[in-house]
């Protein structure tokens, strides 16, 4: 809730504000609810709780019980940044983002403008920088290049790298998005994804190391959030509710 300190809510000139957050129906704000125009909200206090009731036929039950444990995978993230590099082609970079990560899936690099520039807007939509682009782009893992040679990376890269990744059928179906980023939005604001995944599953399981390196070719300085996507996986049995981390 949001309004003038001194007049309330009705016909009140500028001045200072005054924000508060409702919790419920109820106004907290020992200050704004002395204000004419504040009541108690219509939101209801009671809580229903709906539970689903599924009835099995037999054969499926006794399946159930007898495979109880289950095993669910699923992505977690590492966040890091690196910042400051220098921009108009002189930005080179080659960083060591972690000494060491198992089972990691997938790198995402979202260039952001620099702190050191005054001019950053506070409401910003959080996406990459306009034309924060990379030239001589790649991503080392145990220190070996996962892109065959340092590149360009393009919206075809993109598309290569995070095609069947996520989305509706891994974006198989005919007639079905799988709400990739359009060439024109990519170019504009651009992502750098690495599939990490293509590996034997001996070494997927083993602690890599994570090297990001290219060079900044846009005119500002720039910072990069990194996120190391990586794989978790844990034991369910479903009726006792039991669960156990396997990795």
């Amino acid at each position: 809730m949001l309004n003038n300190i001194t007049d309330g809510f009705n016909g009140a000139p500028t001045g200072t504000l005054r924000a508060s957050v409702y919790v419920g129906d109820t106004c907290h704000d020992a200050t704004q609810k002395g204000f004419t125009g504040v009541t108690t909200g219509a939101v209801g206090k009671q809580v229903e709780l709906h539970v689903q009731a599924v009835q099995m036929i037999p054969d499926m039950e006794t399946s159930y019980v007898l495979n109880h444990v289950r095993d669910v995978s699923y992505h977690d993230y590492y966040q890091f940044t690196l910042k400051n590099i220098a921009g108009g082609g002189d930005g080179s970079f080659n960083h060591l983002v972690s000494n060491g990560i198992s089972n990691l899936k997938a790198v995402l690099i979202i260039p952001q403008l620099s702190s050191l520039n005054n001019n950053v807007n506070v409401f910003d939509d959080g996406l990459p920088q306009l034309m924060g682009h990379i030239n001589n782009f790649n991503v080392l893992i145990g220190g070996l290049n996962v892109l065959m040679q340092d590149s360009r990376y393009t919206y075809q890269s993109f598309n290569d790298e995070f095609f069947n990744e996520f989305g509706v059928n891994g974006n198989q179906s005919p007639g079905l998005g799988s709400s990739l980023i359009d060439y024109k939005s990519w170019l504009k604001k651009p992502y750098y994804y690495v599939n990490c995944s293509r590996v034997p599953k001996d070494q997927q399981n083993a602690y890599r190391s994570l090297q990001i390196k290219g060079t900044n070719s846009s005119n500002l300085a720039m910072d990069y959030i990194i996120y190391a996507i990586y794989e978790k996986t844990v034991t369910l049995d479903v009726i006792s509710g039991n669960v156990k981390k396997i990795d």
